[in-house]
């Protein structure tokens, strides 16, 4: 009984690690493949035949976050998306400072490499779009048409959950621990309706926070986000984007707000603008229908 108390609380802070194999039994599947990048063994699936849709999710997320998308997008789409370094399957990289973002545009760009593809769409979700629109300024011509969802890219307030785990006094004790409470609650903050929210979607999350070398990427991500959130140069390059881009925004984003979406269509010189009413900031895991009949309207124009 005692030994059951010290593991539950285990769980409960967040300390302690789940095996790469426990959770390869969970979460990969029969289309799950590992491309060797460097040190990374990334995590991918490649579903479908057609056009290359590239999908790049969020922090602290995973390629299950397109799960329905790459559903319904399959039948006339070649649909590829990745656990991103440090999250998912694929974990950290041996040296943490090689998940700053910039070198997330390269790893990108070597893992298309790895897989032959040199024209696609691509799409980015909160911090997956960061990379993707800066993926775009290095790498014009390899992408068609880019789609940007609840996507960081301008200074702004901080997302709570972010703001704590970057804190000053919080960091370092967060580098070692990240309680499932945690976890679960920033859950309930990215979706806009908590009614949508399944327990295995909360037990997803916080089985693969738990991955070895997830949690320590997880707190390099926010200090990194501290730095850029408050950084007004953070969106410099944004205006020099020509690739024709669709930025999806839910309404209910508490994460990246409303408000400061509206910068998007401002600065992008050739963009298409959707918002989506009572949806939070993964609109494309919280509304897949919706968003995926305006994303093939979007790519077939």
């Amino acid at each position: 009984m005692l030994l059951l108390i010290i593991l539950l609380d285990c769980r409960f802070l967040g300390v302690g690690s789940e095996s790469l194999e426990d959770l390869k039994t969970k979460y990969a599947n029969s289309e799950s493949k590992y491309a060797p990048i460097g040190d990374l063994n990334i995590h991918y699936r490649d579903e479908g035949q057609g056009p290359v849709i590239i999908l790049l999710h969020g922090v602290c997320s995973s390629l299950h976050t397109w799960d329905s998308w790459a559903e319904l997008l399959k039948s006339r789409y070649r649909v590829i998306r990745i656990d991103l370094p440090g999250h998912g399957l694929t974990g950290p990289p041996s040296d943490l400072e090689k998940l700053n973002l910039e070198e997330g545009v390269e790893v990108l760009n070597k893992f298309l490499e790895y897989l032959k593809v040199d024209s696609f769409y691509l799409v980015g979700n909160s911090m997956g779009g960061y990379i993707s629109w800066n993926y775009v300024l290095k790498y014009p011509n390899k992408v068609q048409k880019l789609v940007l969802i609840d996507a960081a890219g301008y200074a702004q307030p901080m997302p709570p959950m972010i703001a704590l785990g970057s804190n000053p006094i919080v960091s370092p004790f967060a580098r070692h621990m990240l309680p499932s409470f945690m976890v679960e609650k920033s859950v309930d903050e990215v979706y806009g309706d908590p009614t949508k929210i399944t327990p295995e979607i909360k037990t997803r999350y916080v089985d693969l926070s738990r991955r070895e070398g997830n949690r320590q990427a997880y707190n390099y991500f926010f200090r990194t986000a501290r730095e850029k959130f408050t950084d007004p140069k953070i969106s410099e390059g944004i205006k020099l984007v020509k690739t024709p881009t669709l930025v999806m925004w839910g309404k209910e984003d508490h994460w990246l707000k409303l408000e400061y979406a509206q910068n998007w269509t401002k600065d992008l010189q050739n963009s298409k603008f959707i918002s989506y009413e009572g949806a939070g900031h993964i609109p494309m895991e919280e509304i897949p229908d919706i968003t995926a009949k305006d994303l093939v309207e979007f790519l077939i124009l």
